[in-house]
């Protein structure tokens, strides 16, 4: 397009020619709404959305919080610039010339991304030149070949103390000063302490240049190539960079996540990366700093779904946890990804395979479902007291979600996954749920020190063995050994069974003779609540529902160890047998509701 004679006419230009929809669409996710536009506000939280945006005036407005504008206030307010920098980025993206300002003066913020460019630009050349063998060498090993760095825009820092001082240098007198002083705040160039001269601090690294969403680059990461310290070095925070407000990556995923409809969280440049270049386009990652809620405004515009796949280790789950608690915080539906020891999503894609990660991918458990069996490995779920620690480590996380119908849909898993079969413990557990409670009350600390109660299914067995003797002499020889979740009701099965083997009548007196005291209290107390007839087929329903437990807690640890596993053939067995025990169990439960 012709250049704009002057200032004003660039203006009307420009505003001519941008679209709102098709600018708010790159930062909000929106959806039809009659003749306009209608998303979630990117300028304060909500969950229902009350920002519109309407193509025919080309103004957009909140009724939540009240702002409203054009497209230029709209970049200004969401990319946090000044005019000047709203119509720069507007005209640049509509290829429309703008006149120099004049005595206009360029802001800390301009400086900086321009500085950074000319070092992008250096650090590209030195990756490309016999200078970059080494990082070459280095990328190509983790499966990262030119065409891919020339993708990320990757570069090199030669190891030396001044190539990138000597590159900006290159312009003499006042204006070189001003440029070196520039790159320092930029953290490009740093001070020594003796001498106060000034030294290269990327040396001898793999850079990652740090780009936002209106194509700036803001930082850089660098990776060192060898055994130096820090590992990773990234830019210092400036007038343009922040790590707690960006993603690295954003720009090349956004479409990726709003085709996928969720964006999946990693922890490294090479983790966003590896995952990209095979095809996992909606990857992201953080820039060695928790998850924020900076970050969680970047992602709102274009999903509120999240897969976090950060690393295996102890740091990884740790950081998976500070995670949840913010995006659960604002309205996220997360689920998280578990690969196997040692591997985080590069390694993992490299030695298995993009397809296999996909699969992984798919198989990503809810959020509480993955806090429940990290939980349930460090506890011992066989203690009432292990159950506790277990529910109050979960219900925090729980407290944090606004939707009530959500929070109760978990009572059943978190009752599952741990084993929950006492009617106390369960009870406290729902009403902890949805009294958004952060711990579960004294009625389970008082449960926990004493024995435990039996299930429903359970009880409602001992009472089908105890009551009736027809129902006995036919149920019993249909009762394993393994069909008894706890050992004190099968304590109390394999006494009526001695019993009725020998001949004896089948009493509750004579029964408590032959069990230990806390089987004894358990039954009494079976006795004590009031209950229907025994039948025979409330028996067998109550012995398939204890069978449905069993394998469904087979299922669970075939889950542990798929997401440990690292070969195909052990894959494909464990997903054969969670199958054939997903068919039992549906073919129980119909048994049980019958």
């Amino acid at each position: 397009m012709a250049g704009a004679g002057d200032r004003s006419d660039a203006v009307e230009m420009v505003r001519a020619a941008a679209d709102l929809h098709e600018v708010v669409s790159e930062y909000v996710s929106l959806k039809k709404s009659g003749a306009r536009w209608r998303g979630l506000c990117p300028f304060h939280s909500e969950k229902t959305p009350s920002f519109y945006v309407d193509p025919e005036k080309q103004l957009y407005y909140c009724f939540g919080c009240s702002s409203g504008g054009d497209v230029f206030k709209f970049l200004m307010l969401y990319e946090k610039l000044d005019f000047p920098e709203a119509l720069k980025s507007l005209a640049g993206r509509y290829n429309i010339s703008l006149p120099q300002a004049r005595g206009g003066e360029t802001s800390e913020r301009q400086k900086v991304v321009a500085v950074n460019r000319e070092a992008l630009t250096f650090f590209r050349e030195q990756l490309a030149r016999a200078t970059g063998e080494k990082a070459r060498r280095y990328l190509e090993s983790r499966g990262i070949d030119r065409e891919g760095a020339e993708r990320f825009l990757l570069g090199y820092a030669p190891d030396g103390w001044s190539g990138l001082k000597d590159h900006l240098g290159r312009v003499s007198g006042q204006a070189r000063e001003q440029r070196e002083a520039l790159a320092v705040v930029a953290g490009l160039l740093a001070h020594k302490e003796e001498t106060g001269r000034t030294y290269d601090r990327f040396r001898d690294r793999v850079i990652f240049p740090i780009v936002n969403l209106a194509d700036e680059v803001i930082g850089f990461g660098g990776r060192v190539l060898g055994d130096g310290e820090p590992k990773y070095l990234n830019s210092p925070e400036t007038a343009a960079f922040s790590k707690g407000e960006n993603l690295y990556g954003l720009p090349f995923a956004k479409e990726g996540i709003r085709r996928e409809g969720h964006a999946v969280l990693v922890e490294g440049y090479m983790d966003a990366i590896a995952l990209q270049a095979a095809g996992v386009g909606q990857a992201v990652a953080t820039l060695g700093t928790g998850f924020t809620s900076g970050h969680v405004r970047l992602l709102k515009r274009f999903t509120d779904q999240v897969v976090v796949n950060f690393d295996p280790d102890a740091a990884g789950r740790q950081a998976t946890r500070r995670s949840l608690e913010t995006l659960l915080e604002n309205g996220f539906e997360v689920r998280v990804v578990s690969l196997p020891k040692g591997k985080d999503p590069d390694r993992y894609i490299r030695d298995e395979g993009v397809g296999k990660y996909r699969e992984r991918l798919a198989e990503a458990l809810p959020y509480v479902e993955y806090l429940a069996r990290e939980v349930g490995g460090r506890v011992d779920l066989g203690q009432a007291r292990g159950k506790v620690q277990a529910l109050n480590e979960i219900l925090p996380f729980l407290a944090r979600m606004d939707n009530p119908v959500r929070r109760a849909s978990h009572v059943e898993l978190l009752a599952t996954v741990f084993g929950i079969e006492d009617r106390i413990v369960l009870q406290e557990l729902k009403e902890a749920v949805r009294e958004r409670r952060k711990s579960v009350g004294e009625r389970v600390a008082a449960a926990a020190g004493g024995p435990r109660l039996l299930s429903e299914a359970e009880a409602g067995l001992v009472r089908a063995v105890m009551d009736d003797a027809a129902v006995r002499a036919e149920l019993l020889p249909e009762v394993g050994e393994t069909d008894m979740p706890t050992g004190r009701a099968a304590e109390i099965v394999r006494a009526v069974r001695r019993l009725s083997e020998r001949g004896e009548e089948v009493t509750y007196p004579r029964v408590g003779q032959e069990i230990g005291d806390e089987a004894r209290e358990v039954l009494t107390r079976i006795a004590a609540l009031p209950h229907p007839p025994a039948t025979l087929e409330a028996g067998r329903g109550c012995l398939s529902t204890l069978r449905a437990t069993i394998f469904t807690r087979q299922m669970t640890d075939i889950q542990k160890r798929l997401e440990q596993s690292g070969s195909a053939a052990e894959i494909n067995e464990l997903l054969r047998r969670k199958l054939a025990l997903k068919r039992q169990i549906e073919a129980l439960r119909g048994v049980s509701a019958s």
